[in-house]
């Protein structure tokens, strides 16, 4: 069993283990790290990505020069002087058309020029757009592929120091968010970055070389633009900032009290973390609503300074046009050709902080793969001798851990192994032993003395071969996502099957194996096959053991098994430890008995030795055996024996009392683990997630299996995508905003389309020329002026109320979905009765695994934001999109009914081709991600770090990254054909305007040339139509969001629907005055998950108000379910409970928890100060009644010694505090109450002998004049009981007081028996 780690001097340092940084990394970094080792292929890759990427953006503004026309034989000699441009032929065109003497064969002849530039235009755009992504996609996967690599080889070659300064969490994220912030900066942005620099020189260029005079008025504006964007990008980066950590507080928050629901349930304290979470959310919310607001300013002003400069431009542009000095289709040429140029380069500005932010995550991943460690573990130097006798010395060594430099861990220990000796080590928790193995291993180095293998220093051996001469068996079993039979070989690559079978015999793990499905080829580890804790130490054993080590190391290699296969193991153990070097740790005083010596560590030294005496001139402790040392009454290996006794016999932990009682239910996939166990689970699983999504991903764009995996994820909630018109229901309350809004949305839509118009009048105006044109244009410019204002004021209108509004409704839905009820009506989303939630849920709501805590706070986190989506300004996009579209499309049939089909199916055209591609990405997205999911499992990547100590202890590096290697090979090739798809999409995108001008102005000129149009209503159609693809264009990125709203408002509404069957409220039941009898007759009961494997089976027990009844038996035998029942977890299926005279179903759920107090084994404690964890779920507490409840616990001295006393805070989950102190927290939690029922679940059974001792005197003043309930497997805690009960398979078998038990030499005497022997 795992024990934890308490300080009986009960002193408390607050953040001692903050990781400290690492002086000797001087590694600054610079962007250009990514291309190290880099091949001449990559190099070529580079350069053809740049140069193609400049001469894509370069060509951009050539559509002006196509437009207007100036001198175009400059780009070749092989056209005829008559390039006035396509403007300036329509212009003329249209004059002569209204004149009556329009030159058919001369308009015919330049149009048809014209638009076969723009389709080579077209083409020349395509092909450098597709060559320069797919170079920079396909340079980003090779050079990611080989830092991955990298990584992983330098992470897993680390020494223990530098694993102590950083967490796992951390560099598991390095792998997956890193790599993926490096490739979002070295992949398409440079392209962009480069593509807009080129846009803007070339737009500016062009401009000048055709009218210098306009160009400079531009160039006024082109400061304000740029500055701007800058503006806007800078203070929308802090308020999202903001914005972000107020919900990260929220969301730390709802994690903590859902990962403590029980606790919550128990104290009644759901209104109080309600109250809590409000308040984080209203902050959160106050920012959210601060950052649409600077969202809607910093849309809304670059929109106003275009039209503004469009007005100014134009006029300026129409009288330099009517005094001669530059052509009519010159002053649309350089407009465009400028604002194009500064857009995009406005556009690209953003992206240089993927590009910074890419920049800090080289150098986050450099520093790690060029860090050196101090004890280089993959070293080919230092002695291999052929074969060692294993004889080992310690001498004088100290040794303090890095991070905590000022406590010393060993104090000048000295010992000595023989070879084939067994040698205990013992002592309470943190006195040493595990840190003097760790030393033996190398993952650290001593600070003084030395340790000796057969008289050489342990530092002159090689590191690998001295690893592959120990074997050990730690306290936590590590178990690989991978085979059974892999999982052993990992001890030794060359052994036959017959070897593995042989070593599990040994390891008592044969029998067990052979019941799973595949035996010994059954995947084991998280997301396969789960085994217990003694299951998971047996295979831990048998890998041990087939290594044939020279040196074994025993670390509680035997804590987490029941008695019956303990005595088993040990002796495989002991069979294992003949003719080897054997040093074992253990709490159990039981299994080491026999060893050849016992050294007693306290606070560093060794405290005890036997008889032998103590060598001056070796500085040698000879230590005593174990009935030397137990013969001195008064010692601390004496005091330590006789705590763990019960009378005659040493106290163990009680487990299964036969093997076949736990075989048959612990091979599931969803049998019971540990919450840590749990929780270790899915961060891993996240990180796997993660990783295999950036291995297969080639954008940061929202990819086709993300909203896949939402759906799935939905169908397993049960749920059905929600339609926009629930969404907008649920949203009545902000609906008087977003009616508002939506007007404003809908001018806001209006203005493309009528920005087309203008600019249609203007081309009238120049066409009919005259002495009047300057002053039509003025008045023409008018219109520009009021499209800016109309169009400002509407985006920052509609896109502000609609970022409140959604904003609102965000965290109105997570408190739906987190609080106690909703306030809302039936006619809302048609419910029957007020919304359940997860505060409301019973305990079989969370024993879901769909509803583990990870889940429900990504359902918080996620989810309410994707809800969002779908109200708040991203509607207002999406609106403006669809009105500019019907209205451009009603302008283009308006003006020219025959001319607006053709511009309509060449877009129809792009969207299936467009639609095509991403077909064929959503079916290869499967292969992807099977693919990377195998990379994923097979390398075990994400376990080779979090379990690095074991990698290391196994020698293992190697190995991992081969793995890795070979598995990733695929996706890796997956990736960039990918790529090279997602190219072509870009490609399309980015050549489709050439094309569709060129299509459109040649249907245009097959119209006119039968006289069916005009070619202003040529020039009218196509402009209105492309003003209406942009801003649909726009807005369609906005759509796949609209998909993961419905999903996530089905799930969010799901769980919001969804009724517990216990009211966990309390606002039924009856409320009768409880005195403590408790009675259970014939109670049946399954958990909700295993309903075909009953827990209790006819279960009767009693408990008269005032006794202290105990529980005990083996694990799975009911006990703790037989708690959970009595505080209303769960319901029993059959079977009458009762308190006092009534039915527990007819009280009050909160009255009865009102009365009952619980403390477990493992307590939970929330991110609050002392004196809010002791009040916990309570009102009107007064000081005095914290500080008795404190001193009945043992506490209140502890806490007064701390600076802020009560004050202080506990830190996450309590961490600031060491188990003891967590667990007398607990009992003074419950004692404040002064409950009639106190229910105490193994309370101490994961402390250590010296914190039992004072944590138990705690509980004994506690449980006096209330019933208590107690389950212990340390039965010297309840022999004094008034009356035990054994449970064995769901049954009470046995009955009455210690003494009357023995005398009945039944089940628990045979235990008693067991333990003595």
């Amino acid at each position: 069993m795992k024990k934890t780690k308490v300080n009986p001097e009960d002193e408390i340092t607050l953040g001692k283990m903050t990781p400290k940084p690492s002086q000797q990394d001087a590694y600054q970094g610079n962007f250009f790290d990514v291309f190290r080792d880099s091949d001449y292929k990559d190099y070529v890759l580079v350069a053809g990505g740049i140069i193609l990427s400049a001469l894509n953006g370069a060509l951009v503004p050539f559509n002006s020069l196509i437009f207007e026309g100036k001198d175009i034989t400059l780009l070749g000699a092989l056209y005829r002087n008559m390039f006035v441009g396509i403007a300036n032929a329509l212009m003329e065109g249209e004059a002569q058309y209204q004149n009556g003497t329009l030159n058919m064969p001369w308009f015919s002849s330049e149009i048809k020029f014209f638009c076969l530039r723009y389709f080579y235009l077209g083409l020349a755009l395509f092909l450098c757009s597709y060559c320069a992504n797919a170079c920079l996609y396909s340079l980003c996967e090779r050079r990611l592929h080989c830092i991955r690599k990298h990584y992983l080889k330098s992470v897993l070659r680390q020494d223990a120091k530098w694993f102590d300064e950083h967490t796992i969490g951390g560099l598991t994220q390095k792998m997956s968010s890193g790599i993926e912030r490096i490739k979002d900066g070295i992949g398409d942005k440079i392209g962009v970055l480069v593509g807009g620099v080129a846009t803007f020189i070339s737009g500016v260029s062009i401009g000048f070389y055709m009218c210098w005079q306009l160009t400079l008025v531009m160039m006024i504006a082109v400061p304000l633009q740029l500055g701007s964007m800058y503006l806007s990008a800078k203070h929308l980066n802090r308020a999202t900032k903001n914005e972000m950590s107020a919900y990260s507080n929220a969301g730390g928050m709802a994690n903590e009290v859902i990962a403590g629901i029980r606790t919550v349930m128990a104290f009644n304290a759901q209104p109080f973390e309600i109250n809590r979470y409000s308040h984080q959310l209203g902050e959160a919310r106050r920012m959210g609503i601060r950052k649409a607001v600077i969202l809607a300013i910093c849309t809304a002003f670059p929109l106003m300074l275009v039209f503004i400069c469009m007005a100014v431009a134009f006029w300026y542009g129409a009288t330099l046009a009517a005094s001669g000095a530059v052509s009519s289709g010159a002053v649309f040429a350089v407009f465009w050709a400028v604002l194009i140029g500064t857009r995009r380069l406005g556009e690209a500005a953003p992206h240089m902080g993927a590009i910074t932010g890419a920049r800090l995550a080289i150098h986050d991943i450099f520093k790690v793969i060029d860090h050196e460690p101090e004890i280089k573990c993959t070293s080919n130097e230092g002695k291999i001798p052929n074969k060692i006798q294993g004889k080992l010395n310690f001498d004088a060594v100290d040794f303090t851990y890095p991070t905590r430099p000022e406590l010393k861990i060993l104090k000048g220990v000295s010992f000595e192994v023989n070879p084939g000796e067994t040698v205990a080590l013992v002592g309470h928790s943190g006195c040493g032993k595990s840190t003097s193995i760790g030393l033996l291993m190398r993952f650290y180095n001593q600070c003084a003395g030395s340790i000796k293998l057969d008289g050489v220093p342990i530092q002159e051996y090689n590191i690998r071969w001295l690893r592959s001469t120990i074997g050990i068996v730690q306290q936590e079993p590590i178990i690989f996502v991978a085979t059974v039979a892999e999982n052993i070989r990992m001890g030794d690559d060359l052994i036959t099957d017959d070897d593995i079978e042989e070593a599990c015999k040994m390891a008592n793990a044969h029998e067990f194996i052979c019941k799973l499905s595949d035996r010994y080829n059954t995947v084991i580890g998280a997301g396969a096959v789960q085994l217990s804790g003694g299951q998971k130490q047996r295979v831990a054993i048998a890998r041990a053991i087939v290594r044939r080590p020279q040196i074994l190391l025993l670390d509680e290699a035997t804590s987490a098994l029941d008695t019956e296969s303990e005595r088993m193991v040990q002796a495989a153990l002991d069979k294992a430890s003949q003719g080897r070097t054997t040093l074992c740790i253990a709490h159990r005083l039981s299994t080491i008995r026999n060893a050849s010596k016992i050294l007693v560590f306290d606070q560093g030294l060794i405290a005890e030795r036997g008889n032998p005496p103590y060598c001056e001139h070796h500085k040698i402790c000879f230590p005593g055996t174990h009935d030397e040392l137990i013969a001195k009454e008064d010692s601390i290996y004496a005091n330590m024996v006789r705590a763990q006794e019960i009378e005659r016999a040493k106290e163990d932990t009680t487990l299964d009392d036969e093997e076949d009682e736990k075989d048959h239910r612990l091979f599931h996939r969803d049998s019971v683990t540990s919450d840590e166990e749990r929780e270790q689970q899915q961060s891993l699983a996240r990180d796997s997630t993660r990783l295999r999504q950036s291995m297969i991903s080639t954008t940061t764009q929202v990819p086709e299996w993300e909203i896949e995996s939402a759906r799935e994820e939905m169908i397993e909630e049960g749920a059905m995508e929600a339609s926009l018109v629930d969404i907008f229901k649920y949203a009545s309350p902000e609906m008087r905003n977003v009616a508002i809004a939506l007007v404003f949305t809908f001018i806001r839509g209006l203005t493309w389309p009528a920005f087309s118009i203008v600019y249609g009048q203007l081309f009238r105006i120049l066409s009919a020329g005259g002495d009047d044109v300057s002053s039509k244009a003025l008045l023409n410019s008018l219109w520009f002026i009021l499209l800016a204002f109309t169009s400002g004021i509407s985006t920052l209108v509609s896109g502000g109320l609609l970022g409140k509004a959604g904003e609102t409704m965000s965290g109105r839905l997570r408190m739906d979905v987190f609080r106690v009820y909703s306030p809302f009506s039936v006619s809302e989303i048609e419910f029957h009765d007020c919304f359940q939630n997860i505060m409301q849920q019973d305990a079989s709501y969370f024993d879901d695994p769909k509803h583990n805590v990870g889940s429900l706070t990504s359902r918080l986190a996620t989810d309410a934001p994707n809800v969002q989506a779908a109200i708040d300004q991203r509607l207002a996009e999406v609106l403006t999109g669809v009105v500019s579209l019907f209205a451009g499309v009603g302008v283009a049939f308006y003006y020219g009914w025959n001319m607006a089909p053709i511009g309509l199916a060449t877009a129809l055209l792009l969207v299936v081709v467009q639609s095509g591609v991403a077909q064929y990405l959503k079916f290869r997205g499967q292969k992807d991600m099977d693919s990377a999911i195998e990379a994923s499992r097979v390398s075990l990547v994400t376990e080779s770090i979090s379990n690095w100590k074991t990698v290391q202890a196994l020698t293992k590096q190697e190995y991992m990254y081969d793995s890795f290697t070979a598995a990733s090979k695929s996706p890796h090739r997956r990736a960039i054909v990918r790529g090279l798809w997602q190219s072509l999409s870009f490609a399309l995108a980015g050549s489709f305007v050439m094309w569709n001008f060129a299509i459109a102005y040649m249907f245009g000129l097959w119209l006119i040339t039968n006289g069916w149009s005009t070619p202003y209503t040529i020039f009218q159609v196509i402009e209105a139509l492309n003003m209406a693809s942009m801003s649909v264009m726009l807005a369609a990125s906005y759509f796949p969001e609209y998909v993961r709203a419905r999903i996530s408002a089905g799930i969010m509404f799901t769980m919001i629907r969804q009724r517990s069957v216990i009211d966990n409220r309390g606002i039924t039941g009856d409320t009768p005055p409880i005195r403590g009898n408790i009675l259970l007759r014939g109670v049946y009961f399954a958990y909700p998950n295993r309903r075909r494997q009953l827990v209790l089976d006819g279960f009767n027990m009693s408990a008269n108000f005032g006794q202290t009844v105990a529980l005990v038996g083996p694990s799975g035998c009911g006990k703790s379910t037989t708690i959970q029942l009595i505080e209303r977890y769960y319901d029993a299926l059959c079977g009458t409970i009762r308190v006092d005279d009534s039915d527990i179903r007819d009280i009050s759920v909160k009255h009865l928890r009102d009365n009952i107090a619980l403390v477990g084994q493992e307590p939970t404690l929330f991110n609050l100060s002392i004196r809010d964890n002791i009040t916990y779920g309570l009102e009107n507490i007064t000081q005095d009644q914290i500080e008795k409840a404190a001193t009945l616990a043992n506490i209140h001295t502890f806490v007064m010694g701390l600076p802020e006393g009560y004050d202080t805070s506990v830190g996450q989950s309590g961490g600031r505090l060491s188990g003891g102190q967590k667990q007398r927290i607990a009992i003074a939690r419950a004692i404040v109450r002064d409950p009639k029922i106190l229910l105490l679940d193994e309370a101490t059974s994961a402390l250590d002998t010296e914190s039992e001792k004072i944590v138990q005197e705690a509980l004994d003043k506690a449980r006096l004049g209330r019933t208590c309930i107690v389950i212990a497997h340390r039965l010297s805690t309840i022999q004094n009981a008034d009356k035990i009960i054994v449970c064995r398979n769901g049954k009470a078998i046995e009955e009455g007081t210690h003494q009357t038990l023995l005398a009945r030499r039944g089940l628990y005497y045979r235990l008693v028996e067991k333990q003595s022997t």
